[in-house]
Parts: structure tokens; C-alpha cells; sequence
């Protein structure tokens, strides 16, 4: 993660390049045999919008799978509607580099800070337990390896639960056509049970003084941006 030039890289097999230069948008670039996805989530506050720049990928919108491929200059953008569950990866694992430019209506500067945060815990979980868990590296490699797993996922559920990115845990339909007014009412099991564990976490995060934004994993002035309209909304 470099703060400076706004770029963040992971390794082998979910090798994955994200420029998060410009706050409102962000540019994915998946090389050959990246087995990276989006993750199959919907959001509540936030209209998605992707275009795909270069290569080929797969996309899983509501109760359709369709392959989009760059074909043009002013390739058109696939809108992604609230509440409507979605993934995307390469088409093939072989072929072209694939590069995407992610974007939000509103344009709030939300999804630079999801990506920074999300890389931070993902890519520092292991020093952060190490430097504060007392005997941390003298456990046996696979208790090391489970208590990585968790703190990784309690803090991405944490991080999910205040930056509008819902997975989809339990799937209870291969496909879901993404109905707001299905997802709104509570009415399906799998929005029940998404958001009654993103709610724990968020809870035992909390209680354990964990944050889904932090200074150490963002940009300054993104950082305060979020801190002044966090603060904005805890006020009304």
C-alpha cells in the first residue's frame, strides 16, 4: 500500500492492482491467473457503476450472468442498482490483463476509503496480531493461521457494516433477482442473516475499541473527511 501515488497490490493467486489516486473511483487491474473476485454483495446506499477499460470479465447481476468485454473507446457502463446482488472476476484465467473503473452514485468518496481499509486489514493482519497478541509467534502455524482467518474477517465484516458493502453469507438462491422492496422489508433470509452478522461484529468491534476507518490505513484527508462526516451524522 502506497499512500502516496494511491496505489494498493496483492500477491498471488487473488493478484489484484487497485489505483485509488482519484476518491470516487477506483480502477481494478487483475493480471493473467488472478483468481480475485468482487465477492458476490449488494449495496443499500449506493448506485455501482463498472466499466470495463480492457480484457474481458464475468458478471453475476441479480438472475443473469452475462461476459462484458472491452470493445470500445467509450466502452458503456453497466449500472448496478441498490440492492442488487452482483460479483465479477476475469472471464478466463488465461487472456489480456483485465483493467475495470469501479464508481458510486452519490459520489462520496466512500469507495477509496472501502479499498484502502479492506487492504489494510488484509495485508497487515498477521503484524498486528503479532505486535499485539503477547506470544503470538510461538503458536503452532495452523492455530496461527485460524486466528488470522478471524481477526481478517471480523474486521471485513466490520468494515462491510459501515461502508455499504453487504456479502452475501447465507444463499439461500443461486441467483436473486435484487428487489428493493424485498431487500427493505426484511422479507428474505439472506439480507436477515447478512446484516444480523455484520451488526455482531460491528458490536464486538466496539466493545473492542476496533474501527471499520483508520488513520493508519487511510489518507489523511480522506481520513478527516470521513471523521467530519461521521461526526455530522452521530449529531443529528
Amino acid at each position: 500500500m502506497d499512500q502516496t501515488t494511491g496505489i494498493i497490490e496483492r500477491e498471488f493467486p487473488n493478484a489484484v492492482t487497485y489505483d485509488v489516486s482519484q476518491p470516487d473511483k477506483v480502477t481494478v487491474t487483475l493480471p493473467p491467473k488472478s483468481t480475485w473476485s468482487s465477492g458476490l454483495h449488494w449495496h443499500e446506499t449506493h448506485t455501482e457503476y463498472l466499466k470495463v477499460i480492457k480484457g474481458s470479465i464475468k458478471v453475476r447481476l441479480g438472475d443473469t450472468e452475462q461476459i462484458i468485454t472491452a470493445t470500445q473507446e467509450n466502452q458503456p457502463e453497466l449500472k448496478v442498482e441498490r440492492y442488487a446482488w452482483h460479483e465479477w472476476q476475469r472471464a478466463e484465467l488465461e487472456g489480456d490483463e483485465v483493467v475495470v473503473v469501479e464508481r458510486t452514485d452519490p459520489a462520496d468518496g466512500e469507495k477509496a476509503i472501502f479499498f484502502w481499509n479492506l487492504n489494510g486489514v488484509i495485508l497487515n493482519a498477521g503484524r498486528v496480531l503479532n505486535t499485539n497478541v503477547p506470544g503470538f509467534s510461538f503458536f503452532p502455524a495452523s492455530i496461527k493461521d485460524l486466528i488470522i482467518d478471524f481477526w481478517i474477517r471480523l474486521n471485513l465484516f466490520i468494515i462491510f457494516h459501515s461502508l455499504d458493502n453487504i456479502p452475501v453469507i447465507l444463499s439461500t438462491t443461486k441467483y436473486w433477482n435484487g428487489k428493493a422492496s424485498r431487500a427493505k422489508t426484511g422479507l428474505s433470509a439472506d439480507w436477515f442473516v447478512s446484516h444480523l452478522l455484520l451488526s455482531l461484529a460491528s458490536l464486538i468491534g466496539r466493545l473492542f475499541g476496533l474501527q471499520a476507518v483508520r488513520a493508519e490505513y487511510t489518507p489523511l484527508s480522506s481520513y478527516q473527511r470521513w471523521q467530519e462526516h461521521h461526526n455530522f451524522d452521530k449529531s443529528k
